[in-house]
């Protein structure tokens, strides 16, 4: 099949992604979605993005050819019409590539407040520029295309771990903009708000989307799988005590970033 008959093929197909750190409830965030009607919603499917993560950073070309080959060719099997996929890694590096293709998929933000996410990075020993798995799996400092960090190689980890929290924020008000002026609808939400039933009715209203239960199973199935926890994962935690003086830590790697940047997309958050 060519480039041209797969996109197609694709744009006659909704397509959802999320942005948004990870550690933020996004294996919740799929089985809820697998509650919508004519809907296929994935977690983390292959072909994973971490196969070219790293070299396609600063080289959308690496990130527009595996769209090509691989990703989109496997969405386009999927027999449903509408594709969700809530894994953290397509707001790295894949979402502009779609643009370019003429593909503007809709985009589910959720976030998870940056310093819960930031410990529990940092207590998984998950160091963003550091860790062999960060380097695998998310962004680091020395990356093409992030918001600068000054001197980020002398910080502590936790530091670095929060300054990923903010590159995500960034990316997540940066992607609004640019997909809602394409057509794209956006909503965004967290996983305290997915567990009401108010919170999950309004994200489905804001992606025009019915679910294939009656509303009564639904509900059932909704609350049997409402006690899932975030931290819950095969990674065991590493023993690591917390700096006592996080705030200042926060603060100081607020007061190292670009101050353009933190202007211009983060303009509420002040060292």
């Amino acid at each position: 099949m060519g480039n041209e008959e797969l996109i197609k093929q694709i744009r006659r197909k909704r397509l959802i992604f999320t942005v948004t750190t990870g550690r933020s409830g996004t294996a919740y965030l799929a089985a809820v979605f697998g509650y919508v009607r004519d809907a296929n919603s994935y977690h983390e499917p292959a072909p994973e993005y971490v196969a070219v993560l790293r070299q396609a950073q600063g080289h959308p070309e690496v990130a527009r050819r595996f769209l090509l080959e691989e990703k989109l060719p496997a969405i386009a099997r999927d027999a449903a019409g509408i594709y969700v996929e809530t894994s953290h890694l397509a707001c790295k590096g894949f979402l502009e590539p779609l643009l370019e293709l003429g593909i503007v998929p809709d985009l589910v933000i959720h976030r998870r407040p940056m310093r819960d996410v930031a410990v529990s990075l940092y207590t998984m020993g998950t160091i963003p520029g550091r860790s062999s798995k960060a380097l695998r799996f998310y962004l680091s400092p020395a990356d093409p295309g992030v918001i600068p960090l000054a001197d980020w190689e002398t910080l502590h980890d936790y530091q670095l771990c929060y300054w990923y929290c903010l590159e995500i924020e960034r990316r997540a008000r940066k992607y609004q903009k640019m997909f809602e002026g394409r057509g794209g609808r956006i909503v965004a939400t967290t996983l305290a708000g997915l567990k009401t039933a108010t919170g999950l009715r309004r994200v489905l209203t804001a992606l025009d989307l019915s679910l294939k239960f009656p509303a009564w199973l639904t509900r059932l199935r909704f609350l049997r799988n409402s006690r899932f926890k975030v931290n819950e994962s095969k990674v065991t935690k590493k023993d690591v005590t917390l700096p006592e003086n996080l705030l200042e830590l926060e603060h100081d790697v607020l007061g190292r970033v670009d101050s353009g940047e933190l202007e211009k997309w983060l303009p509420d958050i002040r060292p």
